[in-house]
Formats: structure tokens, C-alpha cells, sequence
């Protein structure tokens, strides 16, 4: 049987293991407990609405809100009714929730002895409750679905050409597509070239997400996860590198542009400083270093081995066409609206200038130069 961390680290589709965390305590665990756990904390949640418009409804556009657990879980039963949507997202174990309440989290069942509650985070969302298509440019991704159903539409790194892919909102190691996929129409202008895989996460399933696959994640139904970031040397790398870049030519744009302008190129969690533009060059200088460092170690050490062990899986071919994906979900609504944005000169060269800079190929040209030797 092979070493399943070997399967991990090796696959080019996605993966879905089955049954294996039942030692995982939250699997035994009702709303009613999870209610219970954070009857005495207030949840920073994104508060979104469900339209059908041309742009993603990007994190700048939502409105940060504190919510109780049990608002996001009625949030879900009036969904019909208002249309909004409260995703808890992004939030790592032991920062803002107690990490001796997830202690049964553990990855060594996958390979990864070391990887427990602090390198996992939690994601709890109502009906609806998404994320922008968007591609990660670090490491694999493994999605524990704890509670709920998750929709998730994958699509391989060169199908990126169809995606029309976008680095603003600039977030570091993401990039973003500019389809809003919640929007079930916006899917038919996509060329048919474009092929996907399309899974429903369901409680007990674990997700491999390869390296830079494409996708766009939604609740559909009141639904938890839990997922951790495997770490790829091989390849993260030289995305650091290539991400330093990124951020030098962000933090440059950032810098001959208003505040207003500033939070229309950044994502939220992307703060500008006068001292981003020397971070950065700093960044580019120890990634380089990192890089040759790697060229003169050789890579010998063989992958952990994990006992032997039962596992059920299944692997995912993108073989379905992205145009024609269905959505079954009655909530999503076909009232287009038109984005409340005004068209600004400065708005769209900033956007344009900062796009056309960190195009992929333009990054990669850059990278190219830094590294070589003359």
C-alpha cells in the first residue's frame, strides 16, 4: 500500500479520504455543543449578501460584524428572507479560539506528526457563506468538513487562462479570478476549454487541494471545517520569491496613491506602511538566498513513513466543463445588480498599472533576471 503522504505530496488532482479522523472529538459534536462551546464569545464574522453581479463580492465589499454562534445558525433559516450569509473564516486555533478546546486535532493519521490544533484553522459559515474563486500559490491544502455541506469547484492551475485572473485585491500568495461564480450565470461566458472538478463536502470527508489548484468554496448548508496548510519546499520556494516581487511592486503602486485608493487595490487584511516598500526588497533579498541555498543542498531525505493503515479515497479528474456546472441551491438569486462602484481615472490606471505589473509572466521574467548568474 502506498505511504499516504507520499499520495499527498505527489497527486496532481483532488483527493477525498473517507472516514479518516473519527478520533477527532468535534465529530462527535451537535450544534448544540458547538453552541455550547462558544456561548461566551463573540464571533468576528464577514457579512455578505447573496446578488448576482459581474464582480466577485470581494472582502472589502462585506461588512465586518460580531455575531454569536447561534445568529450564524439562524442567519442560515432566513436565508430566503434577507439574503445575507455570516462566514467566521480564516481563523487560526489558538489565536482567536481556545486551542484546548480543539486538542483532539491531529494530521498524524495523513503523515504529519507535528501538525495539531495551532496549525489548523476553524471556518464557520452560514448558507451561503463563500470565498472569491481564487488560486493559493503556497503549499497543499487538506479540508476537514466537520458539520454541513460544502460545495467546492476545483480547476487546475492552467486552466487559470480562462479564469481572467486578477492579483487585486492584492493579498500575499493569492490570486483572484474576476468571476463572481456565485452568480450562476456569470459561469456560461466561460470558454468550454475550461474543464472542473465539482465535489459537495460532506461531514467525515477530507479534501486534498493540490498545489495552485483554482477554487471556489460555499456553504450549503450551515457548515464547519477545519483544514491545514502542507508545506512543499519544492515549490514554495520559489513562490516566495516570486511573491516578494509581487509585494515590492503593490507596496510601490501603494505608494503614490490616496488612502481610498490604497483600500480599493489591498485586501483588508492587507495593511500599507511607509516601511512596505524595504520589507519587501528585504523579502527578495533572503528568498534569493533561500533559493540558492536549496541548489547547493541535496535533497536525499526521503519522505516520513506512517504505519500501515486502512483508507478509503477516491481521486477527482477535471473532466466537467466549468460552463456547464449546475446549481442546484434555491437561495442563489438572479437579480443582477450593477456594482455600486463610480468609475474613477485614478482608480482604473492604478488597477490596470498594478495588474498589468504582477501579470504572471511579467513576475516571472523578474524572477528570472534576480536569479541569474552572470
Amino acid at each position: 500500500m502506498d505511504n499516504i503522504k507520499n499520495i499527498i505530496e505527489s497527486s496532481r488532482v483532488p483527493i477525498i479520504f473517507k472516514d479518516m479522523l473519527d478520533d477527532w472529538e468535534l465529530f462527535k459534536w451537535n450544534l448544540d455543543k458547538w453552541n455550547n462551546i462558544f456561548e461566551r464569545q463573540s464571533l468576528d464574522c464577514r457579512k455578505g449578501r447573496i446578488t448576482c453581479t459581474k464582480e466577485p463580492l470581494w472582502e472589502s465589499k462585506c461588512l465586518r460584524e460580531s455575531h454569536s454562534f447561534s445568529e450564524v445558525i439562524n442567519m442560515s433559516k432566513d436565508i430566503e428572507k434577507n439574503g445575507n450569509w455570516l462566514y467566521f473564516d480564516y481563523k487560526h486555533i489558538g489565536e482567536t479560539v481556545d486551542e484546548n478546546i480543539f486538542k483532539s486535532i491531529s494530521w498524524k493519521k495523513f503523515g504529519y506528526e507535528n501538525l495539531g490544533p495551532k496549525d489548523s484553522t476553524l471556518w464557520i459559515g452560514s448558507i451561503g457563506a463563500h470565498t472569491p474563486c481564487h488560486q493559493d500559490l503556497y503549499g497543499i491544502n487538506l479540508v476537514a468538513q466537520v458539520h454541513g455541506k460544502k460545495r467546492w469547484i476545483l480547476m487546475p492551475p492552467e486552466m487559470g487562462k480562462y479564469l481572467k485572473p486578477s492579483r487585486i485585491p492584492y493579498e500575499e500568495s493569492s490570486c483572484y479570478s474576476k468571476f463572481n461564480f456565485s452568480c450562476p450565470d456569470n459561469l456560461k461566458d466561460i470558454d468550454d476549454a475550461c474543464k472542473c472538478v465539482t465535489v459537495v463536502l460532506s461531514p467525515g470527508d477530507v479534501l486534498l487541494v493540490p498545489h495552485k489548484w483554482w477554487h471556489y468554496v460555499e456553504n450549503l448548508t450551515t457548515a464547519i471545517s477545519i483544514n491545514t496548510w502542507i508545506q512543499t519546499p519544492k515549490y514554495d520556494n520559489m513562490a516566495r520569491l516570486n511573491e516578494s516581487v509581487v509585494r515590492f511592486m503593490a507596496s510601490s503602486i501603494c505608494s503614490g496613491v490616496s488612502k481610498n485608493i490604497q483600500s480599493r487595490l489591498l485586501n483588508p487584511n492587507e495593511i500599507f506602511s511607509s516601511s512596505m516598500i524595504a520589507e519587501s526588497i528585504n523579502f527578495i533579498d533572503q528568498s534569493i538566498k533561500m533559493m540558492k541555498n536549496d541548489e547547493n543542498t541535496a535533497d536525499s531525505k526521503e519522505p516520513d513513513s506512517t504505519s500501515p493503515m486502512k483508507y478509503q479515497y477516491k481521486t477527482y479528474e477535471p473532466e466537467q466543463c466549468l460552463s456547464k456546472v449546475e446549481f442546484d441551491t434555491k437561495y442563489h438569486r438572479h437579480n443582477h445588480t450593477s456594482s455600486s462602484l463610480k468609475s474613477d481615472l485614478n482608480i482604473d490606471i492604478s488597477h490596470r498599472l498594478l495588474d498589468s505589473l504582477c501579470n504572471e509572466n511579467v513576475i516571472n521574467q523578474v524572477v528570472s533576471n534576480l536569479i541569474k548568474i552572470d
